[in-house]
């Protein structure tokens, strides 16, 4: 697989591949995550809600990575403009892609408010952008 050049690129990747990792920032660990897309839009959400979080890095940071099956790409990641439009799409495509892991138990936790509320768009950024 190679590295994705545009937005659209990236949207593939995420839909081709079924380990998902991010890192908030360009020091920090990734950790697994399951990313969804929305036509080319690609979005995360959080499963566990201490804090401090990636999410919030994220927040105050939007740069960091993802990694998809190995292949790394700088990302932003922001709260989408549209949320209330966007949410229906986003559980949905959770709703799908949990099905087709057969992981459908997990929905009701993808799914729920504080799940849709820590929702983040996934930007494609090509690569590290200075402080």
């Amino acid at each position: 697989m190679k590295q994705p050049e545009t937005q659209s690129e990236l949207a593939d990747l995420v839909n081709q591949t079924r380990v998902h990792d991010i890192r908030a920032g360009y020091t920090h660990r990734f950790i697994r995550l399951m990313f969804v897309t929305v036509d080319d839009r690609v979005f995360c959400r959080r499963y566990q809600y201490g804090e401090p979080s990636w999410h919030g890095v994220f927040l105050s940071d939007p740069r960091g990575q993802i990694r998809l099956d190995g292949v790394e790409a700088y990302i932003n990641a922001a709260l989408p403009q549209d949320m209330d439009y966007i949410i229906p799409a986003v559980d949905q495509a959770y709703a799908d892609a949990l099905k087709k892991l057969g992981a459908s138990h997990m929905l009701a936790g993808a799914v729920e408010k504080r799940a849709q509320d820590s929702t983040l768009e996934i930007f494609f950024s090509g690569g590290p952008v200075p402080a």
